[in-house]
Formats: structure tokens, C-alpha cells, sequence
């Protein structure tokens, strides 16, 4: 593992709702899944991540956190240091700005010292790559993420890498040369740059994404409106303003775009890129490409996962190929002299990073399948609801302890289910299930006994058919849960209902109590007590009319009876 604290992606733990979309995004399966306490819960593994920033897109919680370099580069310009800002030329198609010019401007007012364009550091690489020699197929090493891919996942290609930084660290070089006292700000939509920016730190000291930007601009009330469009500071690009678009790259480099021309290639989109890479490790491509383009991003950089605007792609290309032309009018006539000066060190050299897992045992997987039910191919539904693309593939992940056994949605639903039914056909009680037509949808065989129905196919008939529906009608009706007694005199039974509605009322579930010999025995116990004070009450008018004859001779026995009956009707009364 890496230092946690300098990956640039992180997980908020108690946002993480164990919903495996982030597996499903990832195309590498680089999340961890680890059970914590009752709760499960991802955790990327920086080893196998390449950054493409999928899961931080993907996740509904947002518990995927991009670290923010936004307050170290506040105290850089507060404290009055020389602060360089190089602008990813994807800007003008993921920044809603109105005029793409208007950003120097407002980054001049934020404190910056200089402003240029990114795109000069792509110039320098595609003039320090034409002078590459060696063996094709050449892979483009200008976007980080693809240079984690084949790093991570496909070290045996490692040697097609063009042997170049890429624009960024190119840029910032290229600056820290002209102005040593400069810190240098890399602003743009990658995520995998902020981690780039860490292994070359002669070159760039911060990366901002352009979300972080924004952001700024808000909490700072700027205005678009004050401000006019002005130029970047020199030199001026030209051709590399096309670079984090599809086949900018091969634009730059006068390679050529035609589909025909087999002797190029350019490919965005990283299963794509993983698609391609992994024909090409396994020589399945016969006549490879001379120059291949690969970019993560849908349709180049311009659909990074730090950009601001979520128009779709043709819309951002639009606006950076008429960036484009625009710019190729507005510069042909400033100050070239830039284009001559000597270029900074480009090279770097690219490292095997792979982390090589034991194959698991074919004994282990099938035990592992087994645990959740799969004992015959035909059980291995590969649905993907766990984020793996097959159940075995899910299994190898179980086996290398990146997943958890209960990640498979349809068994624990079986599980489930099986549990709920189990409960269901124990109860005591009848249980009756209706949705909102009043369609059975369950009923358990107590509930079956308590009205005669058994032998009888029920299941999907309505409820009013066979017994007074009137309660779970209501329930349906008020959204509120009911309970009430209810006399079925056509089956002789007195029921307590307890309904409550389930699934925001779209189902009603009914538990049934009879109660029938319990009320009977109260009215019995009623009726006894009643006779028994009558009888009593008898008495007393008996005794007190022989105690009118005889009072003179039975006061005192008289008197004492009649306490003694009060208290006998007081004692049944209560």
C-alpha cells in the first residue's frame, strides 16, 4: 500500500451504503470489500487503481473524496509567492466561462503570476517525439492513467511506452527553467494527475482540478461579466490546443487521422484502451499500429471526471476544436522566439507495478461457489450485481479477500426470502399479504385454517372474494395502519386485525388474530357476574323483608348479613 495520505482519492466511511456501484464502474477491480462490524464497506486498493476516477462519478453518496490542493495554493498567493498557472487546454470545452478567454483574466485576479496554456508542454513532447527511435508500436504516455494501466495490469508492454513525461510535467519544467522561483499550478479535469504531480515534483508543486477552480470562483463572487477576454501569457501554442481531444495527439504530430491509415491509431475510453492492450500483450493483433493514442476518458480529456459542465461530448468537442480555430487566427502573428528555445529534460522511464496474485486452486472457487449456493454451472447466473462480471470472477476476488461472500445479491435475496417464509408459515397467527388492487400475494397456512381455504388456490384472486375486506381497503385508502376487531359471522370467528401498509402503501399486510374463545370466555365470565349480583340482590330484599317481621328479635343478625351480602356484590361488581 501506498501512504493514504497521499493517494488522492479516499473513502468516507460512514457515507459507504455496501451498493457495489463503484465495483461495477471500476473496470480494473480495484475496491476492496471488507465487512466492519454489521456493515460492509469499499475501500480502493491503490496497488491495482489507475485513477481513472470512475467510482468518485459513480458513487450515489458521494463517498468517494478527491483530495483538494485548493487552500495550499491560497497560501501560496497570500503569502506573495511567484505562482505559476498551467491550464489544461481542455478548459475551453469543460468550463462554462462563455468566453474561453475570459479565464487569464480571472486567474491574474485570483493572484496568479502567470498564466499559460498546458498545450505548450504538448508542443515541446510531440517535437522531442518525433526524434524517438526504436521498435514500434509506440504508445502515447501523455494521459497518467493509461501509464498506471499498463504499469499496474500490463508491464509486459511497458517497453511500447513512449520514453516522455507527459505535457504537464513538460510545462512545469519547461517553466521552473525560465523562472526557478516559480511555483507551479497544474489546473485541469484529471484526477490522475494530482498523483503524477507527486512523482515530479521539480515540476509541478499543485494540481487543482477544475471543479476545485470553480469552486473558488464562486466563493470569490467573480463575475464573468467585468471581465474582457485577454490572451495567456507567451508562448502561444498552436496545433496542441487539439490535445485532450480523441486523435489530438496525432493531429499535433502531423500523423494524420484518416481511418484508412492503419499505421495510427487513436483510442479513448478506457475499456477500450484495456481492450486494445490486452489484444495487443496477447500478440492477437497482427499488423500493429506504428503510433497508438490511448486516453482513459471518454472521448479524450475533455470528458474527465474533474470537469465542471455535464454536456455531453460532441457538445465539449465542439467547443475546443472552435477554441481551436480561433486561436490558430488570433496567434499566427505574436511572438514566436519562444519556439526556439532549448528543451528541458522530457525523458522518464516507466517502472513494472504489477501486484501478481496466486491463481486460485480450481478446489477453492468451486468451494467458494458452493457457500453461496452454486454447485452446477447452470447456477452461476453472472448477473454482475455484485460489480464482478461473472460469479467466478467473483469468487477469485473472495479468494484474494477483495470481496465479501454476501456481495451476491440474488443468494442473499434467496436467503432472505427463505427466512421471511419460514417466519411467515411459523406464525401462530394469520398473515395476509395484498397489493393494491387487493390481490393475494401471500398467505400462510394459519390464516388459511382460520377461514377454511385450505386446498384452495387463493394466491393471486382478490381478498373480497372470500372474506370482508373493508379493513385492508381502508389501510390502502389512508396510507394508516389499523387496529381494529372485526366479527366474521359467516365463519363464526371475532379477529383482531392488526394492517399496516409496506413499500410506500403499494402493499398491505394484514397479521390476524383470532380471538374468538378468548371473547366467548369473557362474555361467559360476563354473564356469570351478572347472575351471580342478581341472586345477591335477590337475597338481600328476601332477608331485609323477614327483617321488618322479625327486627325486634334479628337486628343484629340482619344488620350483619347485609354487610356481609354488600361486600359479597361490592367483591363480583369489581
Amino acid at each position: 500500500m501506498g501512504d493514504q495520505t497521499l493517494f488522492p482519492v479516499t473513502t468516507v466511511a460512514e457515507r459507504c451504503r455496501d451498493c457495489y456501484r463503484c465495483i461495477r464502474s471500476c473496470p480494473v477491480k480495484a475496491i476492496r470489500i471488507e465487512a466492519q462490524k454489521d456493515k460492509i464497506r469499499a475501500r480502493i486498493e491503490e496497488n491495482l487503481c489507475v485513477l481513472c476516477g470512475r467510482c468518485v462519478l459513480a458513487c450515489p453518496q458521494g463517498a468517494k473524496k478527491v483530495t483538494s490542493g485548493l487552500e495550499r495554493v491560497r497560501e501560496w498567493l497570500a503569502s506573495g509567492a511567484f505562482v505559476a498557472a498551467s491550464v489544461a487546454p481542455s478548459f475551453a470545452g469543460v468550463l462554462p466561462l462563455g468566453h474561453s478567454l475570459v479565464l487569464p483574466a480571472i486567474l491574474k485576479t485570483l493572484g496568479f503570476a502567470l498564466v499559460q496554456e498546458t498545450s505548450w508542454g504538448a508542443e515541446l513532447v510531440c517535437r522531442a517525439q518525433r526524434e524517438i527511435e526504436g521498435r514500434p508500436p509506440f504508445i502515447s504516455s501523455a494521459c497518467p492513467v493509461v501509464v498506471n494501466l499498463v504499469e499496474k495490469h500490463y508491464p509486459e508492454l511497458i517497453s511500447h511506452l513512449v520514453p516522455l513525461v507527459s505535457p504537464m510535467i513538460a510545462h512545469g519544467r519547461w517553466i521552473k527553467h525560465r523562472y526557478p522561483q516559480a511555483r507551479v499550478v497544474f489546473i485541469g479535469p484529471c484526477i490522475a494527475k494530482k498523483e503524477e504531480a507527486l512523482h515530479f515534483p521539480e515540476a509541478i508543486d499543485a494540481v487543482l482540478g477544475f471543479d476545485e477552480l470553480w469552486q473558488w470562483i464562486k466563493e470569490e463572487g467573480v463575475s464573468f461579466e467585468h471581465f474582457a477576454p485577454a490572451e495567456f501569457d507567451p508562448p502561444h501554442p498552436r496545433r496542441a490546443t487539439l490535445f485532450p481531444v480523441e486523435g489530438g495527439a496525432l493531429h499535433t504530430l502531423s500523423l494524420g487521422t484518416d481511418m484508412l491509415d492503419t499505421r495510427v491509431v487513436a483510442i479513448s475510453g478506457l475499456v477500450n484502451c484495456i481492450d486494445f492492450l490486452s489484444q495487443l500483450q496477447r500478440g492477437r493483433i497482427e499488423h500493429p499500429p506504428h503510433f497508438i493514442e490511448l486516453l482513459a476518458c471518454n472521448g479524450g480529456c475533455i470528458g474527465g471526471p474533474l470537469a465542471v459542465i455535464d454536456e455531453d461530448i460532441f457538445v465539449r468537442r465542439q467547443r475546443v476544436i472552435e477554441y481551436y480555430q480561433t486561436r490558430l487566427r488570433s496567434v499566427a502573428s505574436l511572438d514566436v522566439r519562444e519556439n526556439f528555445m532549448p528543451l528541458p529534460p522530457l525523458q522518464r522511464a516507466f517502472r513494472d507495478r504489477k501486484i501478481r496474485r496466486p491463481e486460485p486452486p480450481e478446489e477453492a472457487i468451486r468451494q467458494i461457489l458452493a457457500q453461496t449456493g452454486k454447485y452446477r454451472p447452470e447456477d452461476e447466473l453472472n448477473c454482475g450485481a455484485c460489480g464482478y462480471n461473472s460469479c467466478r470472477e467473483k469468487a477469485a476476488a473472495v479468494y484474494w479477500g477483495m470481496a465479501e461472500l454476501q456481495m451476491c445479491i440474488p443468494y442473499m435475496r434467496r436467503r432472505a426470502e427463505s427466512m421471511s417464509n419460514l417466519v411467515i408459515n411459523a406464525m401462530p397467527n394469520g398473515c395476509i399479504i395484498v397489493n393494491r388492487q387487493l390481490e393475494i400475494l401471500e398467505v400462510n397456512p394459519a390464516a388459511r385454517e382460520m377461514f377454511g381455504w385450505q386446498g384452495k388456490e387463493i394466491v393471486g384472486q382478490k381478498l373480497d372474494y372470500f372474506i370482508d375486506a373493508t379493513n385492508f381497503r381502508r389501510v390502502l385508502t389512508t396510507g394508516e395502519p389499523l387496529n381494529v376487531l372485526h366479527t366474521y359471522e359467516d365463519y363464526d370467528r371475532i379477529i383482531r386485525e392488526v394492517i399496516f401498509p409496506l413499500e410506500k402503501g403499494e402493499v398491505v399486510v394484514g397479521i390476524l388474530v383470532d380471538i374468538t374463545h378468548e371473547k366467548r370466555q369473557q362474555e361467559e365470565l360476563k354473564r356469570m357476574k351478572s347472575q351471580t349480583i342478581k341472586r345477591a340482590q335477590e337475597v338481600i330484599s328476601k332477608q331485609m323483608k323477614v327483617a321488618q317481621e322479625i327486627a325486634g328479635l334479628l337486628g343484629e343478625t340482619t344488620a350483619e348479613t347485609k354487610v356481609l351480602l354488600s361486600q359479597l356484590i361490592r367483591l363480583m361488581q369489581e
